[in-house]
């Protein structure tokens, strides 16, 4: 067999191969006996039809089988000899011909990984944010655990303040036409947004009314309006205040923390800083894990053409997708953080691919793998938080074509913990200013 390689584009390879004439009767012959020791034809016990006559009867599906045959092995007869790694689909000739007793000759055009060295990596230099809470934020923290804990008050009178509860009647009019009617709405002032309105115009719009007033905005409804023939329309929005109840916080006080399942206000505190820590740590290592991305990008420069960074973009889905459900994530949440992720650039795209390929590297480099045990321990993580078994969850990544990508991302994850591992981490120190607000909170 005779095989020629040429290159197409980056990361691309045409490869013409030609298989010899003996090596494609070699083929026929296999084929044909195959089918006469299981074809059955009138007249001949089986085994024993002519091949002059199976040639005449099924000449065109044999030569068909042989030629698939033939043109799959040397291909991967080929790809094992030039020790090549292919990624995607490989692409074959559209027409191929095929003739007993001739040579086949073909061509497929591949996409492979791409080939570049790296070296000078286990001594990055990577900044570790603190990790440690100031005063200030654990006591946010806990104000936003009273807050659930908080009883409303209706307020008869007067204005609403971000943190209320609000009840308004809403109508939205185009010129002296009532659009739409939205009677008894209740929402928190802070947390909510009117249709055409952002956050804080909402916030504004709101607060500036008072209990038995109205208050008036022209707005323009957004382009993604359900209601598609009135994108775009511009509009009033009436909102007449029909009442506030206002959240009454408890006091910190011990027999509180006793009521909520705590020993006292010390424990209150202590809890709430593991938490903020944890949650620090966690935002930490993804910093560290951006600044390590950054500096490897930096000592290697490839090419890779758009079916791979495609190819790639697609692994990304699925690797978001299998990580937001190990954090428990609802469905419906998945698939709205896959949607904006599809419409990100394709400088971020080819980003993640190139990245892709240089951890892989590294991770031949440096000998890590993944063990089945730390697959299944992964999947078992996954499958407590959807409250399913571990088989079910295997079964359904596995068919899913998941648990390959499963794979690849815990991999990935052990590059990136050996790379920070090996990197010189320097801690940075908190902000004078952060000292000057938990000194301010504690003489408060």
């Amino acid at each position: 067999m005779q095989v020629e390689i040429q290159e197409v584009g980056p990361c691309k390879k045409l490869l013409k191969i030609e298989v010899p004439p003996e090596k494609v009767s070699e083929e026929l012959d296999k084929t044909y006996q195959q089918l006469n020791e299981n074809v059955v034809v009138p007249g001949f016990r089986r085994g024993h039809v002519p091949r002059w006559l199976m040639e005449s009867r099924f000449g065109k599906q044999v030569n068909d089988d042989a030629k698939d045959a033939l043109v799959t092995g040397s291909f991967d007869e080929a790809i094992k000899e030039k020790e090549l790694k292919p990624i995607g689909t490989p692409k074959f000739d559209d027409d191929i011909a095929f003739e007993p007793g001739k040579p086949l000759a073909f061509g497929v055009t591949i996409e492979v990984r791409p080939e570049f060295e790296i070296d000078n990596y286990t001594a990055l230099e990577l900044k570790k944010p603190s990790v440690q809470p100031t005063k200030t934020e654990i006591e946010k923290r806990i104000e936003l655990i009273r807050r659930r804990y908080a009883k409303l008050e209706q307020v008869a009178e007067g204005s609403p303040k971000p943190q209320d509860v609000v009840l308004c009647n809403i109508t939205l009019r185009e010129g002296d036409t009532v659009y739409r009617e939205i009677p008894s709405h209740q929402f928190i002032v802070a947390d909510h947004v009117l249709v055409g309105l952002t956050l804080d115009e909402t916030t504004a719009l709101v607060t500036s009314a008072k209990v038995g007033e109205s208050v008036e905005k022209t707005i323009k409804l957004p382009e993604q309006y359900p209601d598609e023939p009135k994108r775009g329309a511009e509009m009033t929005l009436a909102l007449k205040l029909e009442g506030i109840r206002r959240p009454i916080l408890p006091k910190l006080t011990e027999e509180w923390a006793k009521e909520i399942g705590f020993d006292s206000v010390e424990e209150v505190h202590k809890e709430v800083e593991t938490t903020l820590t944890h949650e620090k740590e966690r935002e930490a290592q993804l910093r560290m894990e951006e600044q390590l991305a950054d500096q490897v990008l930096k000592k290697v420069d490839f090419q890779l053409p758009e079916d791979v960074v495609t190819s790639m973009a697609e692994r990304a889905l699925i690797r978001r997708s299998l990580s937001l459900r190990q954090q428990g994530i609802a469905p419906e949440e998945i698939e709205r953080q896959l949607e904006t992720l599809k419409a990100e650039s394709r400088s971020s795209v080819e980003k993640e691919a190139k990245l892709y390929f240089i951890l892989e590297k590294i991770a031949d480099k440096e000998r890590l793998f993944v063990t089945e045990d730390e697959v299944n321990a992964r999947v078992e993580a996954i499958a407590a938080n959807y409250g399913r078994s571990p088989d079910q969850m295997y079964r359904e990544l596995e068919q899913g074509g998941r648990l390959s990508e499963l794979r690849s991302s815990l991999r990935e994850e052990k590059v990136k913990a050996f790379l920070i591992e090996k990197a010189d981490v320097k801690e940075t120190k908190r902000s004078s200013s952060k000292k000057a607000e938990d000194k301010d909170a504690a003489t408060e």
